[in-house]
C-alpha cells in the first residue's frame, strides 16, 4: 500500500446512526444560521430518520406536518420550516446502505 492511500472500511450493520449521525452534523453544519440552533434542528434530523425507516409516504404532507407536530419535542421550527431539511435527509437515507439504515 502506497503513502497516503487509504483502504474503505466496510460498514457493519451496528454502525447504523454513525452514518446519518455524520450526515447529521454536516448538513448542520452548513444550514446553521441566524437562529437555527442544533436543539431545533436536531428533532427534524431523528423525524427523518424515523419516517424513512417506517417508509412513511413522502407525499402525505398533511399527515407528516401533524405527526411532526406531535414528536418534534423542544423544536421551535413549524412543519414548514424543516421540511426541506427533511426531505434532504430523506434523499441522503436513500443513498445510504439498507444495513447501515435499517439494522436494530
Amino acid at each position: 500500500m502506497r503513502r497516503g492511500r487509504h483502504r474503505r472500511r466496510q460498514q457493519a450493520a451496528g454502525e447504523v446512526a454513525q452514518d446519518f449521525v455524520q450526515y447529521s452534523l454536516a448538513d448542520y453544519s452548513r444550514r446553521r444560521r441566524g437562529a437555527l440552533r442544533w436543539p431545533d434542528l436536531q428533532p427534524a434530523y431523528a423525524f427523518a430518520l424515523t419516517t424513512h425507516a417506517a417508509d412513511w409516504p413522502r407525499d402525505s404532507e398533511a399527515e407528516l406536518a401533524e405527526h411532526w407536530e406531535q414528536v418534534r419535542g423542544g423544536s421551535r421550527l413549524r412543519w414548514e420550516q424543516v421540511r426541506d431539511l427533511v426531505e434532504d435527509a430523506w434523499l441522503a437515507l436513500d443513498r445510504m446502505p439498507v444495513a447501515a439504515v435499517h439494522a436494530r
